[in-house]
């Protein structure tokens, strides 16, 4: 890869960074706030499985997860959020700790 694109990648993803860090205080549950460009609507009907006092999303936005292991910061991605909370009905307390590198080496042991 060129030395101009790779500039621009990191560029971007600084930039990618900095969006998603600016939503992370947004409450996802609250009913009065609009979901913000990006966001993944989710399905209530889905969520069904989690025993909850608190309230469920009601979308799921970009997420920043600085790894357990190495501390390099990733973005957790609406959608895999979604994948992993609906479909694969994870908990909905849980959160990402391990950047996908991390989990991948750890996969391979």
């Amino acid at each position: 890869m060129s030395r101009k694109k790779n500039k621009m990648e990191r560029l971007n993803q600084s930039r990618l960074l900095a969006r998603v860090k600016a939503q992370s205080g947004m409450d996802t549950t609250d009913p009065d706030i609009r979901p913000p460009s990006g966001a993944v609507l989710a399905n209530k009907d889905e969520l069904s499985h989690n025993n909850t006092y608190g309230g469920l999303p009601r979308f799921y936005i970009d997420k920043v997860v600085v790894c357990r292991n190495c501390g390099t910061e990733e973005i957790w991605a609406a959608g895999r959020q979604k994948w992993w909370y609906e479909v694969a009905k994870g908990n909905i307390n849980t959160r990402a700790v391990l950047c996908r590198s991390c989990r991948e080496a750890k996969r391979q042991k």
